[in-house]
């Protein structure tokens, strides 16, 4: 029996066919600029068109979907941007994001579109700086396109969720660090940095230590006569990893004890310390420690959990603070988390398939409403999404089965690099080691004061294939300055 395809992959098609014509042109163009003996790398027209396939490619699961991804706590984000109001559990920045990139409104589809742009345009940025080559655009465009089909990046950029964030605000860390860029550059890549590590609140303690650990470290990540210029530039990092929490001290004050205490629960910490000290210490969650949910988003979310029959979030951050304050400076308790949060981080580190939220939203549903209210003109382009007409589960099982065999190939190809030593600059031996620093801190992260969740580890899992790419380019491009040497 014959199938006819649907509008959606034809649109597939068609996005993947314009992506292939790009690349020939941008070849074409390469290879000429090669014998004519110019420099591609300085040509804008060439530049911004291999930065607009770019762009493309890294929306093909928007395209496919025919409208942006969307995810529960997208309603809270639409909502901070637009009343605007600072939410009670997260920081009112990717809000205002929202409204800005989509010009107050007029669509989703430019806040993805800046999403994948600036992407791109920092990938372009490390290959660039990495590898002094005349012609360095159709390396870069090579890159996205394989990271685009080949890893979660595509999927995180085509979502309005500030996860993306995380890995962008990383690579700014590494471009800052390398320490190549013109004083406008840098000033620019320094707002980057500050409004990506703004926008979620367990950022600031990621980056805060990432930049630590790299003043302490950085007489063994770079050459010596460069290691002043580096411990400079982290501290001035960590002073705005600092700064960004004045962004979010509102939703800190109002909800960081909620989130912990959840942990807590997943952990099952606060189960054994409950069972201890309820005969003594008589906290209101006392009355419900037989009866706590199973999981940290039932614990917080379900109307029905403990937390709103004893006062809500409000209401219970007195006692909620002196449990997590008790757990945390006695011996036994505190053994129990740095054991549960290591055997967390390690389960996490292995957790990162695609799709988690990403279900449908009928009309009724907070994200619906919100994409009505503030998206009129789309709310059509919406409903008829494949995300709310047909569920992803099934759909999603062979890119995550792909994604998983790139990673291993990804991490085989990081320790063949390692004992061949095939990555000889100082450069990108620093530019690796910070991107597998974040990832491992981003597991560290969010086993310590989250849950185990594939989102978590989704956002920065794109990392591990585009350092073996840089690996690869490497072998491919080796530098003959001595000055790289």
């Amino acid at each position: 029996m014959h199938i006819a395809p649907s509008r959606l992959s034809v649109r597939f098609f068609h996005a993947a066919l314009y992506i292939l014509i790009g690349i020939s042109f941008i070849l074409r163009c390469n290879l000429f600029m090669e014998f004519s003996n110019r420099k591609l790398s300085y040509n804008p027209l060439l530049y911004y068109a291999a930065l607009t396939l770019s762009v493309v490619a890294l929306l093909i699961p928007a395209i496919y979907n025919h409208y942006p991804l969307m995810n529960p706590d997208t309603a809270t984000y639409l909502a901070s941007g637009f009343k605007p109001e600072t939410p009670f559990d997260r920081p009112i920045t990717y809000g205002l994001l929202i409204r800005l990139f989509s010009l107050n409104g007029l669509s989703l589809w430019l806040v993805v579109f800046m999403q994948a742009w600036l992407v791109s345009w920092l990938i372009f940025k490390i290959i660039r700086r990495l590898f002094p080559i005349n012609n360095q655009l159709l390396p870069g465009l090579l890159t996205v396109c394989f990271l685009a089909i080949g890893s979660s990046l595509s999927w995180l950029v085509s979502q309005v969720q500030p996860d993306v964030y995380t890995s962008i605000a990383l690579l700014c860390l590494v471009l800052i660090l390398l320490n190549k860029e013109t004083r406008g550059s840098l000033i620019l890549l320094c707002i980057v940095f500050f409004i990506s590590v703004a926008v979620h609140m367990s950022h600031p303690m990621l980056f805060i230590i990432l930049a630590c650990l790299i003043i302490l470290t950085a007489r063994w990540i770079t050459v010596k006569e460069n290691t002043r210029k580096l411990r400079l530039r982290a501290a001035l990092l960590l002073l705005l990893s600092g700064l960004s929490i004045v962004f979010m001290g509102s939703a800190f004050s109002k909800s960081k004890h909620v989130f912990f205490m959840g942990s807590l629960l997943e952990k099952g910490i606060l189960k054994t310390y409950l069972d201890d000290q309820c005969p003594v210490a008589h906290y209101k969650l006392c009355a419900y420690k037989d009866a706590l949910p199973a999981k940290s988003d039932d614990f917080i979310w379900d109307e029905a959990s403990p937390l709103y029959k004893t006062g809500s979030w409000q209401g219970n951050k007195e006692e909620y603070n002196h449990i997590i304050h008790d757990i945390l400076t006695t011996p036994r308790y505190l053994k129990l988390y740095l054991s549960a949060t290591a055997g967390q981080a390690i389960d996490q580190a292995v957790t990162f398939g695609i799709g988690d939220g990403n279900g449908s939203f009928p009309p009724g549903s907070n994200v619906n409403n919100r994409v009505k209210e503030y998206f009129a003109r789309e709310a059509a382009s919406f409903d008829a999404g494949r995300q709310n007409i047909q569920s992803f589960d099934h759909n999603l099982q062979w890119p995550n089965r792909v994604f998983t065999i790139i990673l291993v190939l990804s991490l085989l190809i990081l320790a063949l690099n390692l004992f061949t030593k095939t990555i000889k600059t100082p450069e990108a031996r620093m530019a690796i080691s910070l991107l597998l620093a974040g990832i491992i801190l981003n597991c560290l992260d969010c086993a310590a004061f989250s849950i185990l969740n594939g989102r978590f580890g989704c956002k920065m899992i794109w990392l591990i294939p585009f350092c073996a790419v840089i690996g690869f380019l490497q072998f491919l491009y080796p530098a003959k300055d001595k000055s790289l040497q």
